[in-house]
């Protein structure tokens, strides 16, 4: 060993078809759910009409605010896709959360919309089409339900946030299909805002907790799933590991799993001690499902002067 501050680099290239298939899907899921979602907006708005249900204009204009988050969810994940280059060396994969906070700022700015409409009409209850509320519920469910479907098996920040808009419509539809039954046979026309205000509500909590994630992300938190202290004990029980320290573990986009580190070596360690403390940090980490591993292996005094950085 020539130098005291000897640096080992080591990625993981064995995800990467599964990795390019995974966008792919993502994109297409993401297309499907846009088409699915618009072609639903007129007829939504065609039933708020003919119904006059707040519940159903209502959900329209969310779902207008959908496509467009949709929209914008399908280009951005596809400039996500593209590979590192001079400019953004870890690649673009971060464009995903920014999609993901337009998304879900457009439902909470939806849901604080409907709340005050739905408090509003409660003071006033209007007569309101059962039946046709009934027709139009049921498409819902079934309409809503195919875009779950189609995009609820995603791991991405992206993914997640669309799948959170349509799981939203589909249980939002049931409770219409539930208020809507009740109204036809027993005349309750409250329930109509009732129900608004319910879905809204939902709707608001879960579209906050996803926005806690993305900004978790984007500040570098380490992953809630990780388990950083076994994981650090793991690396410190290496034989010939002195000292694991400046362990960061970050994600850049709630998938894909990075990670930097220092192991300083035990005093007198040798080139096949470098090598065999190297190897393992690698194992464990890939095993604890990093994907992109930076190590650097200290030796001697070189940290005891600062040289180890941040």
């Amino acid at each position: 060993m020539e130098s005291n501050h000897s640096h080992s680099h080591s990625h993981s290239h064995s995800h990467s078809h599964n990795h390019i298939h995974h966008h792919h899907n993502a994109g297409k899921n993401i297309l499907t759910a846009f088409f699915l979602n618009l072609f639903f907006v007129v007829v939504e708005i065609v039933g708020g009409v003919l119904t006059n249900s707040f519940a159903i204009l209502s959900d329209a204009i969310h779902d207008l605010g959908d496509c467009a988050a949709i929209g914008c969810a399908y280009i951005l994940e596809k400039v996500s896709e593209k590979a590192p280059d001079e400019k953004y060396t870890y690649g673009y994969r971060r464009y995903t959360l920014v999609s993901a906070i337009i998304t879900s700022v457009i439902l909470v700015a939806g849901s604080v919309f409907v709340i005050f409409g739905a408090v509003e009409r409660l003071s006033e209850p209007r007569e309101i089409h059962g039946l046709g509320m009934l027709i139009v519920a049921v498409l819902g469910v079934i309409i809503n339900g195919a875009a779950v479907l189609r995009t609820h098996k995603g791991k991405g920040a992206n993914e997640k946030a669309i799948s959170l808009h349509m799981l939203e419509d589909v249980l939002g539809w049931v409770a219409v299909l539930i208020g809507s039954i009740f109204i036809y046979a027993f005349k309750w026309y409250f329930a109509d805002s009732i129900l608004s205000f319910a879905i809204a509500v939902f709707l608001l909590v879960e579209s906050a907790k996803n926005l806690k994630d993305v900004f978790g992300i984007l500040l570098e938190k380490a992953p809630g799933d990780f388990p950083v202290d076994e994981y650090k004990q793991k690396l410190s029980r290496i034989d010939g590991a002195e000292e694991i320290h400046h362990l960061h573990i970050w994600s850049l986009d709630g998938e894909k799993l990075m990670a930097t580190l220092h192991v300083k070596l035990s005093e007198g360690a040798d080139l096949n001690m470098y090598k065999n403390v190297k190897s393992q940090v690698e194992n464990i980490s890939y095993k604890a499902g990093i994907e992109h591993l930076t190590v650097q292996i200290d030796v001697d005094e070189c940290c005891d002067n600062g040289g180890c950085g941040i």
